[in-house]
């Protein structure tokens, strides 16, 4: 072997060197790539995890408020239907109460027919107080 064939022989030794030093270089810069945009990833995954905790918590919390309105809404509807009753209840009263009234005073209401049709048509004016001053008119009918 002459000079000439071992240099070619040492170029073909360092391209070959150089060829699996890139290739490591490569695969090692590579795995930094991958580490990093992992890291990346895990780190984006951690905020979207925290915003889905936040948002489920948004949720329970809205929910709540529903049900407390739901609730209040329930109460409220409760609440007028039994001032409904009692506004019913106590307009019946009255109702009874006026009945009672007109059935007891001889000068309300119907009274002056009840009197014609049991003969005290005598012809003679009524006096009445529908002012409430207390002095008695006169009735103008006839």
């Amino acid at each position: 072997m002459d000079g000439q064939q071992w240099i070619w022989i040492i170029v073909a030794i360092l391209v070959i060197a150089i060829v699996v030093a890139v290739v490591l270089f490569g695969r090692r810069a590579k795995a930094a790539a991958d580490r990093k945009r992992a890291a990346q990833l895990r780190e984006q995954a951690r905020t979207d995890a925290l915003g889905a905790h936040e948002r489920r918590a948004e949720a329970a919390r809205a929910e709540a408020d529903a049900h407390r309105a739901e609730s209040e809404a329930e109460r409220l509807h409760n609440e007028a239907m039994k001032k409904q009753k009692d506004s019913e209840r106590a307009n019946q009263i009255s109702q009874d109460r006026l009945r009672r009234a007109e059935a007891l005073d001889p000068d309300g209401g119907d009274s002056g027919r009840r009197d014609e049709a049991s003969g005290r048509g005598d012809g003679s004016p009524e006096r009445r107080d529908d002012e409430g001053d207390g002095e008695a008119r006169r009735d103008p009918r006839p």
